[in-house]
């Protein structure tokens, strides 16, 4: 049967993109990926966050890809909530929190084999009464680690009442409208025993044909948004204005009010729940005899990049809203509360209540980064959040884009303006590759991504603002080029030691070409400079060494690949037998 047109389009793209973003990868590892990155479009992920989350492998149960989101941001193995119950106390009740559960095969069919391949584990690894440590024979680390990450997250968010949702995706270039009735039966078992197992969750299973993989490729959010106000006051290309909190929520939510996150990006602070000004912000709402809302709230703050007024109506295009976040949250929230419980006598009356917005027309990346720094600190923010407007992120995102590159440190945003999502760079990434190649802590890049950014010492050393811009460039270049090399059919790496040995293996480059180990920026200045590049032939190599000295010693000390790839002794037996390779040469 000849491909539909919708086939045709989805083929065309992804060899398209595949060719922009992950040239050296086989058509199948790629296909995972960019599966999983269509699925996840909403929530501005990058391709290297993409990637950490496929699972693809021997053992797998038929997951290819595996995704745990709290409030729309992942949840990785060393986030709080993971790691530390007690700190589900400083969240807020009902968050949202998903589980994105891919499958994602290359061909234009969906098989009953596929979809009974995941029914024989997964409700069983969602079984929060069993030890995902019963299923090592079925599942193996890798996956059962992902799912761990949510099975912890749940289990510690339990007293906060979170608002559980489950989607399992089985993607192919099919058409969903020919699928045989017995792979629908069996899809809706897996969802009925997995409904039972979280009987308050929303649990779905749903295929993802070619005509909706094309809807998800070909929506585009719009470029511009409008907001309606009430009373204006103009300077300049600057306004102040009151808009009714239904004009605003109109402008921040969709039409489920959940928020559109891209519009707070360049926020330095994330909602941080029910903390005292949001329940001072909630008391305002539930009270109808209160005094006006813009009395009592600071109101928010708008930077776009044109702002062009009809009458009391703005257009505004590329809108960031650096200002206001808890507001925001806590105003959607609220609406979204009595929507559903139907209450909207509530809604009427407060939705002509007025909030105060600013509009400031600011299309200067300085100028833009000057307003975030200093409207967030007329409240009480950790330095720590104000670290994506720093000189020195500034300095490498110019840096990078001179050469290429799109350093995200306002995350979200390069996505957000249509770059080519293979060439942006996140500044955990980056984090992670000076971290591995420029102070030789491999095993802290693998396993504490997110501490080279939470603590402040680590970012520090990670984000030196005395380090040429060729170490942050060349470093991000050669984990990406080690990162293309595995993805190759040459690389011999098996697909699910990937994650894991990726900063080892960059990390090895730098030790035989030094032939030192690397302490500090400075050690590799020259080869930065020099712009030295590693072949295949030397990548595999590398990878070769890396894999050989993790077998002898997860034999040699009993533990396994994940668990050594986590703590420093292992890096300091790789560095060891490195070296002794090149004394032996060199004999």
């Amino acid at each position: 049967m000849p491909p539909t047109g919708t086939q045709t389009l989805v083929r065309t793209v992804f060899d398209q993109w595949r060719s922009e973003n992950l040239s050296n990868a086989p058509a199948d590892d790629a296909w995972e990926i960019f599966s999983s990155w269509l699925l996840l479009k909403d929530n501005d992920l990058t391709l290297d966050i993409i990637q950490a989350g496929v699972v693809d492998g021997q053992n797998d149960g038929g997951i290819d890809a595996l995704y745990t989101l709290l409030e729309g941001s992942v949840v990785e193995r060393d986030t709080a909530i993971v790691e530390n119950p007690d700190i589900a106390r400083e969240y807020a009740e009902g968050l949202e929190l998903e589980l994105h559960i891919i499958q994602a095969k290359n061909r234009e069919s969906f098989t009953q084999a596929e979809v009974t391949k995941l029914h024989s584990v997964l409700p069983a690894a969602l079984d929060l009464g069993q030890d995902i440590g019963d299923l090592k024979d079925e599942l193996r680390e890798e996956v059962r680690e992902q799912i761990e990450v949510f099975r912890s997250t749940l289990k510690h968010l339990l007293v906060r009442r979170p608002r559980v949702s489950i989607n399992i995706s089985i993607v192919s270039r099919g058409t969903t409208s020919t699928i045989d009735q017995n792979v629908h039966s069996r899809a809706k078992r897996l969802q009925g025993d997995v409904k039972d197992l979280l009987p308050s969750a929303d649990v779905q299973v749903n295929f993802v044909g070619a005509d909706e993989l094309w809807q998800i490729y070909d929506s585009r959010p719009p470029e511009t948004i409008k907001l309606e106000c009430d009373e204006i006051l103009t300077s300049g290309e600057s306004y102040v204005a009151l808009a009714p909190l239904d004009n605003y929520i109109n402008l921040i939510c969709e039409p489920d009010y959940s928020i559109r996150r891209h519009l707070f990006d360049a926020n330095v602070r994330d909602y941080e729940g029910q903390v005292a000004v949001n329940k001072e912000i909630l008391a305002t709402l539930e009270d109808p005899q209160s005094p006006e809302f813009w009395w009592l709230n600071n109101g928010v703050t708008i930077l776009c990049d044109d702002a062009t007024g009809a009458g009391k109506q703005f257009s505004l295009r590329n809108i960031q809203i650096v200002n206001g976040l808890q507001t925001s949250h806590t105003v959607a929230q609220w609406f979204k509360k009595h929507k559903e419980a139907g209450t909207l006598d509530r809604l009427d009356k407060a939705a002509k209540r007025k909030i105060l917005v600013r509009i400031i027309v600011a299309d200067n990346n300085s100028v833009r980064d000057s307003i975030i720094r200093a409207t967030n600190r007329q409240t009480p923010v950790p330095e720590a959040s104000l670290r994506a407007t720093d000189r020195i992120q500034r300095q490498i995102e110019k840096f990078f884009e001179s050469k290429g590159l799109f350093y995200d440190r306002r995350k979200g945003y390069y996505k957000n303006i249509g770059k080519d999502p293979g060439r942006i760079v996140s500044i955990s990434y980056l984090g992670q590759a000076m971290y591995a190649l420029a102070y030789g802590r491999p095993e802290v890049a693998r396993g504490k991504p997110n501490s080279l950014l939470a603590e402040d010492a680590r970012y520090k050393q990670s984000f030196d603002p005395g380090a040429d811009l060729e170490v942050f460039y060349w470093a991000a270049s050669v984990l990406r080029a080690v990162d293309s090399h595995l993805r190759s059919a040459t690389s011999q790496v098996r697909y699910p030691e990937r994650r894991y040995l990726s900063p080892f293996i960059a990390y090895a480059t730098a030790v035989m070409a030094l032939q030192k180990i690397p302490h500090h920026w400075t050690d590799l200045l020259a080869l930065a400079r020099e712009q030295k590049k590693f072949s295949d032939t030397e990548l595999e190599s590398a990878a070769s060494s890396v894999k050989k000295c993790l077998d002898e010693y997860t034999r040699k000390y009993e533990t396994t690949p994940s668990n050594a790839t986590k703590r420093k002794p292992f890096t300091d037996y790789l560095a060891n037998k490195l070296l002794s390779q090149k004394d032996q040469l060199m004999l």
